[in-house]
């Protein structure tokens, strides 16, 4: 790795500043030390005060408007999952629970806060990931990760999006009921959802089951018609979320950035092609003297962060060019 690394961030990194990516890199990066030592560090630390202070009993987040960015329970969910947090921690799991009671539909989809329930794209992709990120695996995962290969589209993404435009979601605002762009699944003129194919992507991956190595390849060749720079209109949303895909930020719930981005493409096995090395040289380019990334993605689903370098965005960006230089080795040894 350190060939691509204009300096050492592992020390800045591992410093205790920020407790969850101190646990995440030292479990990542140095697989023989004492992870249970800094996990119980992880949940005595202020972070775990953090989560607790915004919790009901042990459900994380706002019970009523649970699908809410940065306050709902599905955010704080998935906060709290990608921090490093399992189901060895109570929150992780009645949070889950009440999630999957909630929002969990019997086609193993989950929905948004509207009514009727409809299973969205993205959010099933999004609760599963976390959910098997927690370590949380039953039948509801076994579900969820059904309901994304039954969903898998011609293009090799993901929609199942209730938003046609507009109107459908200033119906969700006012009126909590979801529109019928679900509907359009069938549609080959239709494109898939960038977001949803990432979010459904990365729940089959976190899976870790090779029988869904043929669905995550079909992914990676959709991920691979899109303009990450928007300016073809290939990389917008029905939902009229906003995205940035090419300014680093960690994404956390609906979002992708370009780091993310290439780890998907890296575990499909598509490391090597041209493309991918023009978005990596991107990233590695965007590093400052000290190896270390600054967070330029603010919009709703990312980690909000202040001005300066990110141990997130970092730590995002090492656990790519892990990938990445393993990949390298393989094909060298081959």
């Amino acid at each position: 790795m350190k060939k691509y690394l204009n300096g050492d961030p592992i020390p800045w990194l591992t410093d205790g500043e920020n407790p969850a990516v101190t646990y995440l890199t030292s479990k990542e990066f140095f697989p023989a030390g004492d992870h249970d030592e800094l996990y119980n560090r992880l949940i005595t630390s202020p972070l775990t005060d953090y989560f607790r202070k915004n919790s009901t009993g042990n459900v994380l987040g706002d019970l009523k408007n649970f699908d809410l960015f940065h306050r709902g329970s599905v955010w704080f969910f998935l906060l709290a999952a990608e921090s490093g947090y399992d189901s060895r921690t109570d929150f992780l799991k009645t949070t889950a629970d009440y999630l999957c009671m909630k929002s969990q539909l019997p086609d193993g989809g989950f929905s948004f806060n509207w009514y009727p329930p409809v299973s969205v794209g993205c959010r099933t992709g999004d609760m599963i990931k976390g959910m098997i990120k927690a370590q949380i695996n039953d039948e509801r995962t076994d579900a969820g990760l059904s309901w994304i290969i039954k969903h898998q589209r011609h293009d090799g993404g993901w929609l199942h999006c209730p938003f046609r435009g507009t109107p459908d979601i200033m119906k969700l605002i006012f009126v909590k009921k979801p529109g019928n762009g679900h509907m359009d699944d069938p549609d080959i003129n239709i494109p898939s959802c960038p977001v949803a194919t990432c979010a459904c992507m990365s729940a089959l991956i976190e899976s870790n089951k090779n029988e869904y190595n043929e669905a995550v390849t079909s992914a990676a060749a959709f991920l691979l018609t899109l303009d990450l720079s928007g300016k073809k209109g290939k990389c917008g949303t029905r939902c009229g979320l906003s995205i940035d895909p090419m300014k680093p930020g960690y994404s956390v719930m609906s979002q992708f950035d370009v780091i993310s981005f290439l780890q998907l493409l890296t575990a499909a096995g598509l490391s090597e092609i041209n493309r991918t090395g023009e978005l990596f040289n991107h990233v590695i380019r965007m590093q400052d003297t000290e190896g270390r990334w600054q967070s330029h993605n603010s919009n709703q689903g990312m980690i909000p962060e202040k001005r300066g370098a990110s141990r997130w965005v970092t730590l995002n960006a090492l656990r790519m060019i892990k990938a990445v230089s393993w990949k390298e080795n393989q094909l060298e040894k081959a």
